[in-house]
């Protein structure tokens, strides 16, 4: 899914151990543009962390995986790109 949000919230970095070492993981609320009842996505942001503030406008590509294990289902979604229209 690739789109416009309005950021709601953005959680701080914590570092997390991948296959290839160390890396930085914080979670994001990302809220589509129309009403104040639009649907919202909370996402994991993988990588080098830009922090987003709450009303900024971001371009971004969201990439949802499910899988099944132990007979219970779990869903992920990731951010695959986020593109800030403002400077930090």
């Amino acid at each position: 899914m690739k789109s416009l949000f309005k950021v709601v919230s953005q959680t701080d970095p914590v570092a997390i151990n991948t296959q290839n070492g160390t890396t930085q993981k914080s979670t994001i609320v990302l809220q589509e543009f129309g009403g104040k009842y639009e649907n919202s996505y909370v996402a994991s942001l993988i990588g080098n962390q830009v922090k987003f503030y709450a009303g900024e406008t971001v371009w971004a590509s969201l990439r949802f995986s499910a899988r099944e294990y132990n007979g219970s289902s779990y869903q992920d979604t990731t951010i695959q790109e986020i593109i800030p229209f403002t400077q930090h």
